[in-house]
């Protein structure tokens, strides 16, 4: 149907009514000279499509540590790091970063340096290596803390179990000298249990006592005999 010109009426685009854009609004677009139409929902497929295939890097979940090789790409992409020295793939070449947390960046084939961040602890007291008495800056306070070790007894004070272990290279050797201060818990020769003399065993043949640091058997040892002291 022919257009009479002066049946046209024409405005500008500051002149139409405002609407919100909805997914089924219709777009012209030129396809091979061709004035077509399209929805909204079209052009976003399209733009989304395009920014992931071309426009976006995504990040990729792998751990990799110093000294192994980098996982294999096919995409443009990234990847956290520590320090260390890196194999590369795809003919890249090996990557060594100094920084704590590192982003390495693929460009499909192989990875590069993307960016190197150095992480900086900012604290408001000094790192110390000691519990502080009196220091009640933190919770549970250092000095809580301070207080309740101590209480704590000091292991190296219990002046812990001594083995004394000899063979006999003498018949009739009676007397073993324990360590200073030390006290018997258990005394065997040849595996047989020995028992501190009291008022009530005197009969027994298999008893020890002891005066300052030397114990004495009543046992009559023979060479090569076997005694084992446990003490304390």
């Amino acid at each position: 149907m022919p257009i009479t010109p002066g049946d046209i009426t024409t405005v500008s685009v500051s002149q139409l009514p405002i609407e919100p854009f909805n997914l089924s609004d219709i777009f012209p677009h030129e396809v091979d000279g061709r004035l077509t139409q399209g929805t909204t929902q079209q052009l976003a497929d399209v733009i989304g499509s395009y920014l992931e295939v071309s426009g976006g890097v995504g990040f990729r979940a792998v751990t990799v540590n110093d000294g192994e090789t980098l996982p294999a790409t096919t995409q443009e992409e990234f990847i956290l790091v520590g320090a260390g020295t890196f194999l590369n793939v795809g003919g890249g070449a090996n990557i060594t970063t100094t920084e704590e947390l590192n982003a390495l960046v693929s460009n499909g084939t192989y990875w590069f340096i993307g960016v190197e961040i150095p992480i900086n602890v900012v604290l408001s007291d000094v790192i110390t290596q000691f519990i502080r008495s009196g220091f009640l800056n933190t919770a549970p306070s250092e000095d809580a803390v301070f207080d309740a070790l101590a209480g704590k007894v000091d292991v190296d004070s219990l002046n812990i179990f001594t083995i004394t272990d000899q063979v006999v290279t003498v018949a009739a050797t009676q007397n073993f000298a324990l360590p200073a201060g030390h006290k018997p818990i258990a005394v065997y020769v040849n595996g047989a249990l020995q028992y501190k003399t009291t008022s009530n065993n005197a009969a027994l043949g298999n008893r020890w006592s002891q005066t300052g640091d030397i114990v004495t058997l009543t046992k009559t040892t023979a060479v090569n005999n076997y005694v084992y002291i446990i003490s304390q």
